[in-house]
């Protein structure tokens, strides 16, 4: 199970590990029962399953399984769109 430290550890910048925080009350909020729009989230419109969270240049991507959001990936933002050719 993928874990937000593990999708921080990919990147060493700086300007990503800043973001840490703000990730963890998103997944926090999701948990416990808030809207993911409430949080500032977007589902993708090319596939259904995955909401996109902007953080900064980074986009944090959550996968809806089931009842629960588990985190997915963490890409930076020109990499969006090759991301989502790749699903």
């Amino acid at each position: 199970m993928t874990t937000l430290r593990k999708l921080f550890k990919q990147y060493e910048s700086a300007e990503c590990r800043k973001y840490i925080s703000k990730a963890e009350q998103i997944e926090e909020g999701l948990k416990s029962g808030k809207s993911y729009a409430e949080l500032g989230g977007r589902q993708l419109s090319l596939a259904k399953g995955l909401i996109r969270f902007k953080l900064g240049n980074y986009r944090l991507i959550f996968k809806k399984a089931r009842e629960e959001f588990i985190p997915d990936s963490l890409i930076q933002r020109k990499h969006l769109e090759r991301f989502l050719k790749r699903r």
